[in-house]
């Protein structure tokens, strides 16, 4: 999700290597090609996605369905956690792949970079056919696209139902339910083992692609947060130790370090696959995630013992983290190919494919063209339709589209972790981020003031 501060000054020089001496068609921050793109270059079309485990099988699946239609053959490549590495590596090479698929989270760094194409929705066949919300994850601060959606979701909670039936407890409504829910979980041993090793909720800590910050902002919006305050001309103030932003830091860092300690012992160190395998062996009982894990859920023991319901809301409403799948139009040598293959990912049959081809890996989450049901698509599975109301009602998407929430969403995991790490004053823990994150928004050009 997120560059470490090293690694993003290392990104910036980067980009300006390929600005200065480039083979690229265009560099700019604002770079991009809203016309007709330039002629292909031969050879096969280089698609570079985010995925691992059985996602490349599915991706594999489109691309194969894409090349029987048009005969132009993709040259893929799959990896995870140092995607991003990667292809800044490819860019100071000058050796860009045509198409990226990877999270919307991306779109201000790949646009700062200068890496990725401006879309023309006029001349994109199928764009009328996405949900109007889907694009809110593929425009910059000026409402110019540089993206093109492909998947979305926003999370749910997973809840071990056994667990709250042997302890007789109902599904929790509030945040107060969520903290009585997760001491019962961690100390009145609901999986009868006799054992004091369970807890009540599950959360991936680590600061690797920001993942406490992006786990929290689900909270710090329910508490009625906000990361930034417009004040207009395309500047902004940081606006993270607001009165909610606190509040919510607070009930969060509790979790960590109240009595009892309800979140597992190694959650600060933990990605998304172990805070997975944690609910999936029973270590945990509540886990606020995506519909994807519907998947990882039934592949494993718990199957058949956790339900999803719907977030519970917290004191400022009912919010949820939300988040796109977005295709990347790159600075590559085959911009009219990239473009079709792009079309074709959007079409109802695709992504179909995308949802179902691949029962373990549901790449298309909730399909974005307008088409198409997910319900419908997974043999009328409610909690699909649960997933598509709860984006719909509760979805509250990061603001991706800063010229850089990658470097600001890895300040605030940095210092998330630090002042938990330490239960330490989690009001003035936010009031340096605050500071930090506004002398980010100067550097990017679009601090107030």
């Amino acid at each position: 999700m997120a560059f470490t501060a090293a690694r993003h000054r290392v990104t910036a020089a980067v980009a300006a290597a390929i600005c200065v001496g480039s083979a690229l068609a265009a560099c700019s921050s604002g770079s991009g090609n809203g016309g007709t793109p330039a002629a292909d270059a031969s050879g096969a079309l280089k698609v570079w996605a985010r995925a691992a485990n059985d996602s490349p099988k599915a991706f594999q699946a489109i691309y194969d369905a894409f090349t029987q239609k048009t005969g132009i053959k993709i040259e893929p490549f799959f990896t995870l956690t140092d995607f991003e590495t990667k292809l800044t590596a490819a860019a100071a090479a000058h050796d860009l792949p045509d198409l990226v698929v990877d999270d919307a989270a991306q779109l201000g760094n790949f646009k700062t970079q200068g890496i990725i194409r401006a879309v023309d929705k006029g001349k994109l066949a199928g764009a009328d056919q996405l949900a109007p919300g889907s694009w809110a994850s593929a425009s910059d601060l000026s409402g110019k696209t540089y993206a093109i959606p492909f998947s979305a979701q926003a999370n749910l909670l997973f809840i071990r139902k056994d667990w709250l039936t042997r302890l007789g407890l109902s599904e929790p409504k509030t945040w107060d339910d969520v903290t009585a829910v997760a001491k019962a979980f961690t100390t009145q041993d609901p999986d009868g083992n006799g054992k004091a090793d369970t807890y009540g909720l599950d959360v991936p800590g680590s600061t690797t692609r920001g993942y406490i910050s992006w786990y929290w902002s689900t909270f710090f919006w329910q508490a009625g947060g906000e990361y930034f305050k417009d004040a207009g001309n395309g500047k902004f103030t940081a606006t993270v130790n607001s009165p909610p932003g606190k509040q919510s830091l607070k009930w969060f860092e509790g979790m960590y370090c109240g009595s009892p300690k309800v979140v597992q012992p190694s959650s600060l160190n933990d990605t998304t696959t172990e805070t997975n395998k944690a609910f999936q062996t029973g270590v945990t009982g509540m886990y606020f995630t995506g519909p994807y894990a519907y998947a990882t859920m039934d592949g494993s023991a718990v199957k058949g013992k956790y339900e999803v319901i719907a977030p519970p809301p917290g004191p400022g409403g009912a919010k949820t983290l939300a988040e796109g799948t977005n295709i990347y139009l790159m600075q590559g040598q085959r911009p009219n190919a990239a473009q079709k293959l792009a079309e074709f990912m959007i079409t109802q049959e695709a992504q179909n494919l995308g949802m179902t081809k691949v029962p373990s890996a549901t790449i298309v989450r909730l399909p974005v063209n307008t088409s198409v049901d997910a319900a419908s698509a997974h043999k009328s599975d409610d909690r699909w339709t649960l997933a598509q109301q709860v984006y719909k009602d509760q979805g509250h998407y990061e603001p991706v589209n800063m010229p850089n929430w990658t470097a600001l969403r890895q300040a605030s995991s940095d210092a998330l972790n630090a002042v938990i790490a330490k239960c330490g004053d989690s009001d003035a823990a936010l009031d340096q981020l605050n500071d930090k994150l506004n002398t980010l928004l100067k550097q990017q050009g679009v601090a107030a003031g």
